[in-house]
């Protein structure tokens, strides 16, 4: 996350108690799977706390290479493949379900070329005023290319999909990444990965409308 190491620990924290809730209350597989999300966006931010510190403090430098590949591989290779993966899981619509194994193969082609360059590569990340920047010594030859893959995978699917209220994650994820492209370009692998971290109480609201759902058509066929 942007800002500090308090800020990033302590969005780690908040998310983390949404995580635990949204998890207790998924009922099914699927939904379980989805509830992750909130998880992971902690650990991730955990993770950026963490090279906060390591920046800060060069004695602890030889911490920055994992730590930076660690929190690349949850924005880069984790969240491409993993979102279309689970609502596709949570897809009930058969026609929509098949769209999601597009998405899905789209999302595992961006993870895949993202490990390919986190081997082949370095990393590297330092504090840019109150924001972590990182940069690479590889520039893509179709930036926008991958750039559009990497949204169909982790937004478009969720505007595709007809689980109830799925599309306000999606449009909140999609207004995040315009806000952050605009206001923050340069730093929108760190600031847009807060955006989505916060969009972890829409993760919860989501698994507590579905069981709610349940528990109308529950009571429909009584």
């Amino acid at each position: 996350m942007c800002f500090s190491a308090e800020m990033s620990f302590g969005a780690s924290a908040v998310i983390l108690v949404i995580g635990v809730i949204s998890i207790n209350k998924a009922r099914t597989l699927p939904q379980r799977i989805f509830a992750l999300i909130p998880l992971f966006f902690s650990i991730q931010q955990f993770t950026e706390g963490l090279l906060w510190l390591v920046l800060a403090n060069p004695e602890y430098d030889y911490l920055r290479p994992p730590l930076t590949n660690l929190y690349l591989s949850f924005a880069w290779i984790i969240w491409p493949a993993f979102i279309p993966f689970s609502m596709g899981l949570l897809e009930a619509d058969s026609k929509r379900k098949l769209l999601f194994y597009l998405f899905s193969g789209i999302g595992l082609f961006v993870s895949a070329s993202f490990i390919h360059i986190l081997i082949s590569h370095n990393a590297s990340a330092f504090i840019n005023e109150y924001h972590i920047d990182y940069t690479f010594d590889y520039k893509p030859s179709h930036p926008l290319f991958f750039t559009a893959l990497y949204l169909v995978a982790t937004v478009i699917s969720l505007l595709v999909s007809s689980t109830r209220k799925m599309w306000i994650f999606g449009i909140v994820n999609l207004a995040s990444y315009l806000f952050t492209k605009i206001f923050f370009h340069g730093h929108v692998v760190s600031i847009w990965c807060f955006f989505g971290a916060i969009s972890s109480f829409i993760v919860l609201r989501i698994i507590l409308e579905l069981n709610t759902q349940k528990e109308k058509e529950k009571y429909s066929l009584i």
